[in-house]
C-alpha cells in the first residue's frame, strides 16, 4: 500500500513542466524598457498565433507594452514540440498515457545581447489538481482543443513569469 501511494505521487508530481534557465540576466526584464516584441517559430502556425495571444496578454497584464520595433526587447520563443496528446488514453488509462506535450525555448534579448535563454516543457497528463491557469473542475476530461488551451496557458504564464521576476 505505502509503495503503491509513492508512485501515485511521483507520477503526480513529475506530470507538468520541466524548466531549465541557461543564462539569468541580474537586471529585471522592465529595466531594459517596457516595451517588448514578440517572435513566435515553429509549430504550425496555428499554435504559434495561439501562443503568441497568450504571451501578449500576460505581457500587457504584467505592464509592457507589445511593438513591432526593432530597438525593443524582443522576446524570441521557438516550438520544437507540441503534441495535444490523446484524451482516450489519457481517461481510460492515466499515468502518463496519452499525455500532451509543448516543449519550447524562449529567449529574452536586448540590442543582440541575451537576458534570459529559457527551456521550457509542458505536460498535460490528465491527473492535474487544477489544470492550466484557468479554473476549470472538468478541464482533466478534456480532448485535443482543451488540452491544447491549458498547455499554451501554462507556457505563456512561465514565460511572462521570467520577465516579471
Amino acid at each position: 500500500m505505502r509503495n503503491t501511494f509513492f508512485v501515485i505521487l511521483i507520477g503526480i508530481l513529475t506530470a507538468c513542466s520541466t524548466h531549465q534557465i541557461k543564462t539569468a540576466s541580474s537586471n529585471h526584464i522592465k529595466e531594459f524598457g517596457q516595451d517588448i516584441k514578440v517572435v513566435i517559430t515553429g509549430g504550425s502556425s496555428d499554435i504559434s498565433n495561439q501562443l503568441s495571444r497568450h504571451i501578449q496578454a500576460n505581457l500587457l497584464t504584467a505592464g509592457f507594452n507589445i511593438v513591432n520595433d526593432d530597438e525593443a526587447t524582443h522576446l524570441t520563443v521557438a516550438i520544437s514540440e507540441f503534441s495535444p496528446g490523446n484524451a482516450a488514453l489519457r481517461l481510460t488509462i492515466g499515468f502518463g498515457a496519452g499525455r500532451g506535450s509543448l516543449v519550447y525555448n524562449a529567449k529574452y534579448s536586448k540590442a543582440g545581447k541575451v537576458l534570459i535563454d529559457y527551456d521550457g516543457a509542458e505536460r498535460f497528463t490528465g491527473m492535474e489538481i487544477a489544470p492550466g491557469t484557468k479554473y476549470r473542475p472538468f478541464g482533466n476530461f478534456g480532448g485535443a482543443d482543451t488540452s491544447t488551451q491549458i498547455l499554451l496557458e501554462e507556457a505563456a504564464k512561465h514565460i511572462v513569469d521570467l520577465a516579471i521576476k
